[in-house]
């Protein structure tokens, strides 16, 4: 009997019209999500990644310009950070978990008790990286996407994240990354700034230690161009600069003549120079005072000090300066001679420099 129900004609076409219902109902709601999955990724580049984009590459060109490590006149980048922050904070359901926790941290960070100015520079470079990294994998599904320039800034900004740590700060990453994003002048071999790089630059962001830096030191050896005029020595000595800051004495080609000219600054526009190797000075204390691990001390014995002290005659009448105004203390103990900024000093340096 039930043999003869399932295989009524009658019953049959029931369930054929049925099924036929379903996979159509089916179809259709898996048509509409797969639209207004297209629609949220249209909206998503059109109101955020496509104006953060080419803000972050422009950030990255104005603090890697050639030009702000010789002088202290310089763009400001600071709209343009807020700009980015804005977008991430106005567009929050068009990203991810991971750009907006790297948004928070930026926020969170500046709240810290032990947070110093190159920490809270590496958090900011982290979420830009992460905003280009989630354009990548959401431009990909775009067939005939050229995406050679996002692969590109995504390398410079890891590479950019670790010069800052290794180096304490972005200013102090100069030497390494003048003009990094510019063809015709950047060290580095545009070509090979490429995904598969960028998935060895993303290993050697997870690693630590000696090995962190021995991945990184491969990595920069593949991808910098060794001129012409290059040696192997000084190859191996601009590798260098994206592990260490040695800190400059003097910031553009007329100062630097101080050390062998000391009528260097017979002309008035070497009284701004003037000011500019005091101020150095105290960027360098302070990053000395508040960063951790920082290069450079100013912990010297009586014979260092008065070696540091005496080496050119602008050294010593710059410290001469700041020390007459309460800005600099040179501290005597034992055979122990500490060169420190005051607590006028740092008020000082953040009202007027940091973070110029």
């Amino acid at each position: 009997m039930d043999y003869l129900f399932f295989n009524n004609t009658w019953f049959q076409a029931l369930v054929t019209a049925f099924s036929a219902a379903v996979i159509t109902q089916w179809l259709n709601n898996a048509f509409t999500k797969e639209r207004d999955r297209e629609n949220k990724l249209k909206e998503s580049f059109k109101l955020f990644y496509d104006k953060a984009i080419p803000e972050i590459m422009d950030l990255f060109n104005i603090e890697t310009d050639l030009r702000r490590g010789l002088t202290l006149e310089t763009l400001s980048t600071e709209e343009i950070r807020e700009s980015i922050l804005e977008r991430v904070s106005n567009n929050t359901p068009h990203v991810n978990s991971e750009v907006y926790d790297a948004y928070r941290s930026v926020i969170t960070n500046k709240y810290k008790e032990n947070n110093t100015f190159f920490q809270q520079e590496v958090v900011d470079i982290t979420l830009y990286q992460i905003i280009v990294e989630e354009y990548i994998k959401l431009a990909e599904k775009q067939e005939g996407k050229d995406l050679r320039k996002e692969y590109r800034y995504a390398c410079l900004l890891i590479i950019w994240k670790n010069v800052v740590i290794n180096c304490e700060g972005i200013e102090n990453s100069h030497g390494a990354l003048s003009n990094a994003g510019l063809a015709g002048t950047s060290p580095f071999d545009f070509e090979k700034l490429n995904k598969e790089t960028l998935q060895k630059l993303k290993n050697m962001d997870e690693a630590h230690g000696v090995e962190k830096d021995f991945l990184f030191k491969e990595i920069l050896k593949d991808i910098i161009i060794q001129k012409d005029d290059m040696d192997n020595d000084s190859f191996e000595g601009f590798i260098e600069t994206f592990f260490s800051y040695y800190p400059p004495e003097i910031f553009n080609n007329e100062v630097a003549s101080l050390q062998s000219d000391s009528n260097i600054f017979s002309e008035d526009e070497s009284l701004e120079n003037r000011t500019i190797y005091r101020n150095r000075i105290l960027r360098d204390l302070y990053q000395a005072k508040y960063s951790v691990d920082s290069f450079n001390d100013f912990t010297f014995t009586k014979e260092g000090f008065a070696e540091y002290i005496n080496y050119h005659f602008e050294r010593k009448n710059a410290i001469s300066y700041w020390e007459e105004k309460n800005i600099v203390k040179i501290e005597h103990k034992d055979n122990v001679v500490n060169l420190v900024l005051t607590a006028q000093g740092d008020d000082y340096y953040e009202e007027h420099l940091y973070p110029s």
